[in-house]
């Protein structure tokens, strides 16, 4: 009897134990803040502190090789603290989620300043567990898109480090321009990139051939956002992409953006605006919104006649040209705008 318990117990224990092993095994675990994590999980990728795509700004930086020790692919940057410092460790990527990777150590900082998009966070890294390898900071649930992020800290003494970038997207070049979208004017496009900040200035290059540029423009650093190449055919699609120099040395190309030309006869209608555009809603006393892409010399001119009626001079209506929003066989159209039916207006610079 007792025997028979005993082996009827063991087979209970047996299958007791594999299905916590399979089930165990099955489950996906989740590293927390704190622990040691050699690899990038399922679903993340791991960047070292060598990748290319991050950025050690300011002086005294220095990085190890063939560590003895477990830091990330045997490298790892720091730089030792002796007084406040303005370094920055910089880097864009793509994806949703992000973790950084570096020592506890006692000493390492006491803070590190993390900016993501603006958004501000802090971790300690000065830790007496002194670990390698160690997710100190993780951010989940962002929303798809590129992210840019910087590392600082306000510490006077210690080491500040870096061993590793995990995401579950890709690290993007830091100083390649994103966001290139073009807009077709008639016989010209108008370029728009998000800015790099640390521009000198930047290089435009085009043709009418995807991947294939046999023309370079170059743009100064203030113009990133409002770009005109003139002197283009219509009726033909073009092809751009813009790189960033910094330090003399240029970045990557941007995402490519074409755009085909519109208007006839190949030539650029004269009273094309050029320069500065916005968008131009006029609200009428009767509710009605009227909106017009416009030069901002055109804009400007509109509010100029807006305010001398206003102070009792100059005529009673505004003749607005809408230039190719054009409907039907008509050589133009134009908005008679009279003074006592305008409500408000609202500019949009672009």
């Amino acid at each position: 009897m007792k025997i028979g318990f005993t082996k009827k117990f063991g087979i209970l224990f047996g299958v007791l134990l594999f299905v916590m092993v399979t089930f165990l095994s099955s489950s996906s675990y989740a590293a927390s803040v704190g622990e040691r994590l050699a690899e990038a999980e399922k679903g993340w990728h791991r960047y070292d502190d060598m990748d290319p795509a991050i950025k050690y700004e300011g002086s005294g930086w220095a990085y190890v090789t063939n560590e003895p020790n477990s830091v990330y692919a045997k490298t790892g940057h720091y730089m030792k603290l002796s007084r406040a410092t303005t370094n920055a460790i910089k880097f864009k990527f793509y994806g949703t989620k992000l973790r950084i990777i570096d020592l506890y150590w006692t000493n390492r900082v006491n803070n590190v300043t993390i900016e993501i998009d603006g958004k501000v966070s802090t971790y300690n890294p000065n830790n007496p567990a002194n670990l390698y390898q160690v997710l100190v900071f993780e951010a989940l649930d962002l929303r798809p898109a590129v992210h840019e992020v910087k590392l600082t800290t306000n510490s006077t003494n210690n080491i500040f480090s870096l061993d590793a970038i995990d995401t579950d997207g890709k690290l993007v070049d830091i100083y390649t321009p994103m966001n290139l979208v073009a807009s077709p004017g008639d016989g010209q496009v108008t370029l728009n990139w998000g800015q790099v900040q640390e521009a000198d200035d930047y290089t435009v290059k085009y043709g009418t051939e995807s991947g294939k540029y046999t023309e370079t423009a170059t743009a100064t650093k203030d113009v990133y956002g409002n770009f005109v190449i003139p002197g283009l055919t219509n009726g033909t699609k073009y092809y751009f992409v813009v790189s960033a120099k910094v330090n003399g040395v240029d970045s990557k190309y941007s995402n490519e953006a074409s755009a085909t030309l519109q208007g006839g006869g190949g030539q650029t209608d004269p009273e094309q605006p050029t320069g500065n555009r916005a968008f131009l809603v006029v609200t009428m006393t009767t509710g009605l919104e009227k909106e017009f892409d416009l030069s901002m010399k055109e804009v400007n001119d509109f509010i100029a006649w807006y305010e001398g009626k206003q102070a009792g001079s100059g005529s009673a209506s505004y003749v607005i040209n809408k230039h190719n929003n054009n409907k039907g066989p008509f050589n133009s159209r134009k908005d008679y705008m009279l003074y006592d039916r305008i409500l408000t207006f609202e500019v949009s610079e672009y």
